[in-house]
């Protein structure tokens, strides 16, 4: 800790609590980046864990400061309400903060209350994560008290799904709650109107020729999806829908796993048991600006979530122009209007993702008007500008 740091320059100070910060990237990490870079006019301190052991204990990133606690072990996320509490109070001393910004209640959330009860500085709770209630009930029946408390004792909540004000209120939060959902950047994913017709060295994601060949992709139908590997997205569902659609309906498909997590192991063993080993390609994790062209490439995004907060993932696909396939769960309601910007298939149901593929792929004329209408959507909803200007009308209400 910087101990010349001044304590008042007169500009409003925010302390940040977030379990996970760049280099580590998420819908949430991406968010707070997004927003404070567009923001520039208060100070901010963010106190994360140290995941890794060659991460610096204090950097700036953007306009933030900062600052890791923890050794870099699988503990540290666990200690994280004590390290980052103790590290708060000290810094507090110093910085004196105007009021503070917890990204998600459990672990931020925690330490957020807590230092409200020792500093009386009031926070403000952003909701993201859209695990599901029975998820929620295992994870936090130890401390349910403290927990329902973290969301009662906000002075603001900000949400990015009516999924999640509608939790929020049953945990009994009785305050303001106000959507403010993700957004996109739309220097990175927006393509040109797919009703204008433009040759294809004008296009900003040119290339695409270049990248399936590299796959080894030709005139198939290519779906695509990007997620974390893991079961709350239902990928075992959507494997199990490529070998609907070779084997029952004839179609030949491509699958683009983009992702890494603990289910991988158990998905690639799904693959080969259902011998569609040269049908569905796993890419891993790649760069989040290298995206767009994976996306571009695709005929259909599809994610079968079990549950969800919001899905940046469609956002960034309807933006980009491939439409998307999702279920009618948690916050993609949202976004996802049945016929109108995607489709919607049933939960656990691979037969329902195949159908929704094959109703695509029978409509030209429904899969272009719903791929205008989602790029519409998002570029004038789901905009990184708007949003932050939002936000920056949170910050302001926090401060009164």
């Amino acid at each position: 800790m910087n101990k010349n740091q001044p304590v008042s320059n007169g500009v409003k100070k925010i302390l940040i609590f977030s379990v996970a910060y760049y280099p580590f990237i998420g819908g949430a990490e991406v968010a707070v980046k997004e927003i404070t870079d567009r923001n520039p006019d208060f100070d901010y301190y963010l106190i994360t864990n140290k995941f890794d052991t060659n991460w610096p204990d204090e950097e700036k990133i953007g306009n933030i400061n900062v600052r890791r606690v923890g050794k870099g072990k699988k503990i540290d996320k666990y200690l994280y309400p004590l390290r980052a509490f103790r590290y708060a109070l000290r810094l507090h001393k110093m910085v004196k903060f105007d009021f503070v910004w917890s990204i998600m209640a459990f672990y931020a959330g925690a330490t957020s209350l807590f230092f409200r009860y020792k500093t009386r500085v009031p926070y403000l709770l952003t909701l993201q994560s859209g695990d599901s209630d029975t998820f929620l009930k295992k994870r936090t029946w130890w401390w349910s008290f403290w927990y329902k408390r973290v969301y009662r004792r906000a002075k603001l909540t900000q949400v990015i799904s009516n999924y999640l004000g509608k939790r929020s209120r049953q945990m009994g939060n009785k305050g303001e709650i106000i959507l403010i959902p993700n957004g996109v950047d739309l220097e990175v994913f927006q393509t040109k109107s797919y009703e204008e017709d433009q040759p294809e060295a004008d296009q900003p994601l040119a290339g695409k020729l270049d990248l399936k060949q590299h796959l080894g992709l030709e005139d198939e139908i290519i779906l695509i999806s990007v997620s974390r590997l893991v079961s709350k997205n239902g990928l075992d569902d959507l494997i199990k829908a490529v070998n609907f659609l070779l084997y029952k309906s004839g179609i030949d498909v491509k699958l683009l796993l983009l992702g890494s997590g603990s289910d991988e192991f158990e998905l690639r063993n799904l693959v080969q048991k259902l011998g569609v080993t040269d049908n569905v390609i796993f890419l891993g994790h790649l760069d989040h600006t290298d995206l767009p062209k994976y996306l571009q490439i695709a005929d259909i995004f599809i994610r079968p979530s079990l549950s969800e907060g919001l899905g940046n993932s469609f956002l960034e696909s309807m933006l980009v122009g491939t439409p998307i396939i999702g279920t009618e769960i948690g916050g993609i309601p949202d976004f996802l209007t049945d016929e109108k910007t995607g489709l919607f298939c049933k939960i656990n149901n691979s037969s329902s993702i195949a159908q929704a593929v094959e109703k695509y792929i029978d409509n030209q004329d429904l899969y272009n008007q719903i791929k205008i209408a989602g790029q519409k959507l998002v570029s004038e909803k789901y905009n990184w500008d708007i949003i932050a200007k939002k936000m920056k009308q949170v910050f302001d209400k926090m401060n009164q």
